[in-house]
């Protein structure tokens, strides 16, 4: 399996974290698939920043390169406003449905316009280093993402038991 493939379906794994955020009984899709698709979007996100978009510049050239990053700054911003805003409120629903927007629109990009015109633009060796490339960069970002988490938890615990002492 090429780069191209490989990221194409952990991309359709992306949009059907979004899929997921159906709304509960409060209106408000479950906080821990909102994680989930987070955590999916971030790993998207710095995978796309670290491998792809050298290649975009290499191949599309630094203008096309600066249209991507903008969509993935953007999708940086609406992650971080999640956080910012309580869970459910109207500015927090907003931010959601225009992440959304950002990711199903830069996903098309990379499927219908880039992905064909990098992968016409690298050899087989270069494809396959992209694959190991990527899959070692997935793998280190994993590892990052669940030592920050289980350091704010146990921050977490930690204050919450010195409220309670």
């Amino acid at each position: 399996m090429g780069p191209f493939e490989m990221l194409s379906g952990k991309q359709r794994e992306l949009l059907a974290s979004f899929a997921t955020l159906a709304p509960g009984e409060d209106g408000l899709p479950p906080p821990e698939r909102v994680e989930e698709m987070l955590e999916a979007l971030w790993l998207h996100v710095r995978l796309t920043e670290r491998h792809l978009q050298p290649l975009v510049v290499r191949v599309e050239g630094q203008a096309r390169a600066l249209q991507e990053a903008e969509i993935l700054l953007a999708m940086h911003e609406l992650m971080a406003e999640l956080e910012w805003f309580p869970h459910g409120s109207l500015e927090w629903q907003v931010r959601l449905m225009a992440l959304e927007d950002a990711a199903v629109a830069h996903v098309r990009s990379l499927e219908l316009q880039l992905f064909p015109r990098l992968a016409d633009a690298l050899d087989e060796r270069e494809q396959l280093d992209l694959v190991r490339e990527l899959a070692a960069t997935r793998e280190d970002l994993w590892m990052e993402m669940r030592r920050t988490r289980s350091g704010f938890e146990a921050l977490d615990h930690a204050d919450s038991y010195s409220f309670h002492v």
